[in-house]
């Protein structure tokens, strides 16, 4: 049985943060192997469903992997502040008056998301190549289309059929596509056994968006591994046609050469004085016909298993606000009053639920687009919303904690009921638009 290592609020932004890094290394060489890849299964009428199904497929996947590379970073962001928030709320709390110097919140939170709009979104794989095949010798070309299903030749590109099909395998099995939703699992279990039985009320909160992630994580996985499968069978269906024709006119028609390419296959002149006799040639077309046929019956079996990743809440993640508690005690470390000049936590969330805040979640509840982002995904009000509301969940549970401190003055006291007031307040509000998630 694999042991859980506890993880605190810190070692899982780094393993968020590490494996985000660790998956761009691998996912940016599929990028470059998909703008290389265009046009692959060709332009001929047969192929366009397996392309229309490649591309759906393909297009998803990158959408999905840009924005699960993107949650992982702000989740990192978002653990690092919960940290800091926890800290602040422990040093407030401690009236030693040799408690030493107050947390620090990392000069980069919050971090610069990968991929923000510089990132490829599907390449279509259909598109012509060749007439699929040409030959030196009259009439022949003719007598096979003909004989053909739809009159045309298939002109794929087994060169870059091969080469997405090893891009996806390779990075379908790398450690971190591999190796990501298990990782992201143990975190999130960690996290929940970090803290003993002191769990701060944010640990399931942040555990299920791990869970959220670890889950895209095993989707990109299975998908990458359905479309280099799928392009393989394609890959080598097609070089067997085209060594098959090459196989079939050498026998029909002595002294014949035939030069396969990656998207075309030439038939040359026989070099004998003389023509090739109608019968020969017949007979040859008729060959080479049954053979595209046969390809075309396997291309037909080649099937995703399959159906295209949604993003599902990982575009939420990535979006989600970080959310920074302040230092609002006296530089000494004693305590003091909160000066009226700094924003209380409860301020910053408060921007997050305002009525057009509130209004737009609830329309989006009931099923309204209210708005759409620059890449044209819907923005996600309701779980800005939720987020703001475990922000005030939070915030209530360090003030009440706080509040149980013997030593606070008068005005602290007084200020902090008047925060915890309004914390409610926001809360109890907020939820007659959008129930709090359990």
């Amino acid at each position: 049985m694999v042991s859980i290592s506890p993880q605190s609020y810190q070692s899982a932004a780094r393993e968020c943060y590490a494996l985000s890094e660790e998956f761009q290394t691998v996912y940016n060489p599929l990028q470059v192997a998909l703008l290389e890849t265009s046009r692959m299964s060709g332009g001929y009428q047969t192929v366009k469903g397996w392309s229309k199904a490649y591309d759906e497929r393909a297009a998803a996947i990158t959408l999905v992997a840009t924005n699960y590379a993107r949650a992982l970073q702000r989740f990192g962001d978002v653990l690092t502040a919960a940290g800091y928030n926890w800290a602040c709320a422990e040093y407030k709390a401690n009236r030693d008056p040799n408690k030493g110097a107050a947390p620090t919140l990392p000069n980069a939170v919050p971090s610069e998301l990968p991929y923000d709009g510089n990132a490829v979104i599907g390449v279509a794989a259909s598109g012509s190549n060749s007439h699929g095949l040409e030959s030196e010798i009259p009439d022949l070309y003719d007598k096979i289309v003909a004989k053909i299903a739809g009159g045309e030749i298939p002109d794929g590109d087994t060169v870059k059929l091969a080469r997405a099909a090893t891009a996806w395998k390779t990075f379908a099995a790398s450690i971190p596509v591999f190796g990501g939703q298990a990782r992201l699992k143990m975190v999130a279990d960690g996290l929940e056994r970090g803290y003993g039985t002191s769990v701060p009320q944010d640990i399931p909160y942040l555990a299920a968006h791990l869970r959220t992630m670890a889950t895209g994580a095993g989707e990109i996985e299975l998908a990458a591994h359905d479309l280099a499968t799928a392009t393989e069978s394609h890959n080598v269906a097609l070089s067997a046609m085209r060594a098959d024709i090459n196989t079939q006119f050498a026998m029909a028609v002595v002294g014949a050469a035939v030069v396969i390419a990656a998207a075309v296959v030439t038939i040359k002149k026989p070099q004998a004085a003389g023509g090739v006799e109608a019968a020969t040639l017949d007979a040859a077309a008729v060959a080479i016909a049954r053979t595209i046929g046969t390809f075309f019956t396997t291309l037909s079996g080649i099937s995703f298993t399959s159906v295209a990743v949604a993003t599902g809440g990982l575009a939420a993640i990535a979006g989600l606000a970080v959310l920074v508690t302040s230092m609002d005690d006296s530089s000494d470390g004693q305590g003091g009053a909160q000066d009226g000049s700094t924003t209380r936590p409860t301020d910053r969330i408060k921007e997050h639920l305002t009525d057009r805040d509130l209004d737009a979640a609830r329309r989006e509840l009931e099923g309204e687009v209210v708005a759409r982002k620059p890449d044209g995904t819907p923005w996600d009000h309701v779980q800005e919303v939720r987020d703001a509301q475990q922000g005030l969940v939070n915030r209530i549970d360090q003030i009440n904690r706080r509040l149980g401190w013997p030593k606070l003055t008068d005005a602290e006291r007084a200020a902090l009921e008047d925060e915890l007031s309004e914390a409610s307040r926001l809360l109890d509000h907020s939820e007659q638009f959008v129930p709090r998630s359990k």
